[in-house]
């Protein structure tokens, strides 16, 4: 063979392990990765693997190519070339065996299995590695990694060029008719290790890939030794984490009991009864591995086996008991890990049919509550936390608060409430106890809300009334306003305690602590009882306007939206006046920020006024009274009266982006509220998306007019014609950023434009089609197709895929019988489109084909697959013409000629046949594969 591939390897790696330049060692792995693909890569890795002189590196690069080049080029080689590599890679895993490495064995192994899976005629690939590596305790660790890694590449190695009756096949062959012999062999190994806790744990891996591809018989196992060795192995620090893996995994395989295999939970289930005490144990010396390891093993046995426990909850006991113990357990990293079975149980339980069993269970879950609502509480120290500290404890919080629900369901709401509030009655009348104590059962309190309903009259009162003794600690006030905002919908229907909420929630505001609960707590109470609001105004009117100013954003948004929830109730009478009051105060604060000249304003002068505007479109958006069309709608009225503070925004800050966005929101708001009131308006709105879109280039304009299209374009001719003349004015605009701005620099613009030309297209198809607009569009989108943004390239795709949809929906009302196709056949716009795609379809087939084998989004692969079905539909011959010039132009070296020939015949077949569909799978099936072989990273 030629040396030169040989010492290009060999300098590469030693750039990629030894060069200190990072550079040089991205250049190096590209290089090595790039010569994984080449044809001479076989030899070379060949060479280097048997060479006396190669270092550990170098046969562990060429051990990885070999398994590289069996995955996706085996189909270069010849049959007996196939097998001569499989004589070669045997011979070669049994030197390794005797000399190791081990990861060098394992990538060996690796390519093995993956030849094994895909030559179909090694018929014998397990007996025959039993028979050649099985005699001997040496060479049995290479044979246990073989047999622990063929099962695992079978069932999720999807890179290999396998159709799924193939994988099913080669399962069958080389799993399932060995999976008896196999067993048998572990259990020999297994008895004959005499302490030898390397060959144990991997004879325990491989039982685990072999069950986990289900080609075992659970019977078999259970009542073999190994059920006993596994479960004796948790006794062994060395094996004990295998051993828990394992134990799982039989577990898991025993989930589908039935009648015949009613012993072999109850053997199993024996096993489980003494990890009680162990567990005990490991509790009390605070080994949290340990406690982890078994909680796992209790807890895969409840997950398994709750029907059983359903109908047998006595006999299981220990299966409850068990996972009761890791839920009260103090490490919060392991009690998460229990609420997926508490979960299971509950919604098995709430079956009508199992309702029995809940008398037999709710012992269970009066404990959980008080396990729970313990684990509620933050630890003395936690004021030292970090901010990620923080967060966890938050989420496992409301990971715990899910578990409280459940109970709820169980026990029924008003016994999980009387728990927090008989515990907060006997803290609150001892002065020694800690905010902490007092605070968790008031979170569990929120937790619970979702379970109770808006009737409970037994506890939630004597709740409320308990409020206003709660000491005035920033933490217990932050939780007690929480669980207002919880309660809303209860207080909807007992009015009573609306004024005692106001007057607490708006106390809290004074604390800086309390003040974003305050505002949550204030927008739910306004928005579940607005109509028993509406008195309240009044009250409302100066508590807004003095403290909207004095809040940090988030929570005067709140505030706000408060605010708009009860005016979106008031009487159309009195709406605009009320407006008026709430709104115009922002308004004023808008412009006197806005009247400045361009270029003067500074960056909180911009935020600012992104803030104001946010504000006024909640109002926007929250408030839309239902107004008979035709007479005034007093929102419109008063959006009208903003309109010059709007032009004032465009006209001084219309190139910042963030106002832009904010002031867009607006008019989206105004469209998607107002809906037909707002048409009178309509001509302006249009006119500043314009100039706006004119001015800055911002694909917010974009946006809004797309809702405008949705909205209107569908009402009548007239307004289609209108959102028509829309997108034609933006379109010029467009046309000349995209002469002098290429579409990867502004993605978010080609996203929004052609999401707005698709819209138009399902609005109205017949104004853009028929337009002169069209064939530019048309040619627009060609530059779309070549960006490597996604969002922007999948707009431009729904676009194509739209235009052939429409000509497709003409197309399929043309008898079957019909040969020729027509202009009058297919529609007038049908035949527009088709004659766009006929005139242009060449470069269109190259592009996509280019975007597919080299730089598309695997997300998108399906969808043009599915336009070239579709334009094969219209244009047989000519996309079939097409094709086969773009894939015989494809370099030998990325797809030989036989390939080629395979995938051209079966895609012209399917073509031929009009056999849509499977011209689609062909296509999607070829792209993907040829992705898969030459367009990624193949190194790992």
């Amino acid at each position: 063979m030629a040396t030169a591939p040989v010492g290009q390897v060999i300098e590469a790696l030693s750039a990629l392990y030894s060069t200190p330049d990072p550079q040089a060692k991205k250049q190096a792995n590209k290089w090595l990765a790039n010569f994984q693909k080449q044809p001479e890569a076989w030899t070379t890795a060949d060479y280097l693997l048997k060479a006396d002189d190669s270092n550990t590196e170098t046969r562990l690069f060429a051990a990885q190519t070999f398994r590289q080049k069996i995955t996706y080029d085996l189909r270069d080689l010849e049959p007996p070339a196939r097998l001569a590599l499989r004589d070669s890679l045997v011979e070669q895993l049994t030197v390794v065996a005797a000399t190791g490495p081990k990861v060098i064995m394992l990538q060996l192994c690796l390519a093995l299995a993956d030849l094994a899976i895909q030559l179909l005629e090694w018929k014998t690939a397990v007996k025959d590695m039993v028979s050649k590596f099985g005699g001997s305790p040496e060479t049995a660790v290479c044979l246990l990694e073989f047999l622990t890694v063929l099962p695992e590449e079978l069932n999720s190695n999807t890179r290999l060029p396998l159709t799924d009756l193939e994988y099913k096949e080669q399962g069958a062959t080389l799993l399932e008719s060995n999976a008896t012999e196999v067993l048998k062999l572990l259990i020999m190994y297994m008895n004959s290790s005499a302490g030898n806790t390397d060959l144990q744990e991997r004879v325990f891996k491989c039982l685990i890939s072999w069950l986990r591809a289900g080609d075992m018989d659970i019977n078999i196992i259970v009542n073999s030794p190994l059920l006993n060795i596994a479960f004796e192995a948790l006794d062994n620090d060395d094996l004990f984490d295998v051993a828990v893996d394992l134990g799982v995994e039989i577990i898991f395989e025993t989930r589908d009991f039935n009648a015949t295999t009613s012993n072999v939970v109850r053997d199993i289930y024996r096993y489980l009864v003494p990890l009680l005490d162990k567990i005990r144990n490991a509790k009390e010396e605070e080994d949290s591995d340990k406690v982890r390891g078994y909680c796992r093993l209790f807890v895969s046995a409840g997950e398994a086996y709750v029907p059983l426990i359903i109908q047998h909850p006595d006999d299981l006991s220990a299966v409850l008991e068990g996972i009761m113990s890791c839920t009260a357990y103090g490490d919060l990293e392991i009690v998460p890990i229990t609420f997926k079975f508490w979960d299971e149980l509950t919604y098995a339980l709430m079956n009508p049919r199992n309702e029995q069993t809940i008398a037999a269970l709710s012992r269970y879950y009066d404990a959980l509550v008080d396990i729970i609502i313990s684990h509620l509480h933050y630890p003395d120290d936690s004021t030292s936390w970090s901010a990620e500290e923080r967060d966890d404890f938050k989420d496992f919080r409301h990971e715990m608060g899910d578990t409280l629900k459940d109970c709820c369901q169980v026990l029924k709401p008003a016994a999980c409430l009387t728990k927090p509030l008989v515990i907060l009655q006997k803290l609150l009348a001892d002065p020694n106890s800690k905010w902490q104590q007092i605070e968790a059962p008031i979170f569990s309190l929120r937790a619970m809300g979702a379970e109770v309903p808006d009737n409970e009259e037994q506890v939630l009162p004597q709740i409320l009334d308990l409020l206003s003794r709660l000491p005035d600690h920033p933490k217990i006030r932050y939780a007690a306003t929480l669980v207002i905002s919880r309660y809303t919908f209860w207080t909807r229907t007992h009015p009573q305690y609306i004024t005692y909420q106001l007057n607490f929630i708006s106390a809290g505001f004074q604390n800086e602590e309390v003040a974003a609960a305050s505002a949550l707590a204030l927008k739910y109470l306004c928005k579940d009882c607005n109509e028993l609001l509406i008195d309240y105004l009044s009250e409302l009117h100066p508590f807004y306007t003095s403290i909207i100013r004095t809040l940090p954003f988030n929570d005067a948004l709140e505030v706000t939206e408060a605010i708009a929830h009860v005016l979106a109730v008031v009487p159309v009478s009195g709406l605009q006046n009320a407006l008026q009051q709430f709104c115009l105060p922002l308004a004023q604060d808008l412009h006197g920020i806005v009247v400045k000249e361009p270029n003067t304003h500074s960056r909180e002068d911009c935020q600012k006024t992104c803030d104001l505007l946010e504000l006024i479109s909640a109002f926007i958006a929250i408030i839309h009274p239902d107004v008979p069309l035709g007479q005034p709608n007093p929102c419109v009225n008063f959006v009208n009266e903003l309109w010059p503070i709007f032009d004032l925004c465009l006209k001084n800050l219309g190139t910042d982006s963030d106002v832009c966005e904010q002031l867009g929101k607006c008019f989206k708001n105004c469209v998607i509220s107002y809906k037909m009131s707002f048409v009178p308006l309509l001509p302006q709105l249009m006119d500043r998306l314009v100039t706006g879109f004119q001015v800055s280039g911002f694909s917010i304009y974009l946006f809004v007019s797309f809702r405008i299209v949705r909205q209107y374009a569908e009402g009548g001719d007239d307004n289609a014609a209108v959102c028509f003349g829309l997108v034609e004015r933006l379109s010029q605009i467009m046309f000349t950023k995209a002469s002098n701005t290429k579409f990867d620099e502004m993605p978010d613009v080609v996203d929004e434009y052609f999401g707005l030309l698709t819209a138009m297209l399902e609005a109205a198809p017949t104004h853009l089609l028929q337009s002169t607009l069209f064939p530019t569009v048309f040619q627009l989108g060609f530059t779309g197709l070549s960006m490597d943004h996604v969002r922007g390239l999948s707009s431009v795709i729904v676009f194509y895929r739209r235009l052939l949809g429409i000509a497709l929906s003409v197309d399929e009302l043309v008898p079957a019988n019909t040969t020729t196709r027509s202009a009058a056949s297919l529609g007038q716009n049908g035949a527009r489109i088709v004659e766009q795609f006929r005139a242009n379809g060449n470069g269109f087939v190259r592009l996509i084909f280019t975007g597919l084998i080299y730089h598309y989004n695997w997300d998108v692969i399906s969808d043009i697959a599915s336009i070239i079905k579709s334009l094969a539909q219209i244009l047989p011959l000519e996309t079939s013409e097409w094709v086969v010039t773009v894939v015989n132009e494809i370099p030998e070296v990325n797809l030989s000629s036989q390939n080629k020939n395979e995938f051209l015949t079966s895609y012209m077949s399917s073509i031929n046949d009009k056999q849509w569909a499977k011209a689609r799978r062909v296509l999607s099936d070829f792209i993907t594969s040829y992705r898969r072989k030459n367009a990624i990273d193949r190194s790992s």
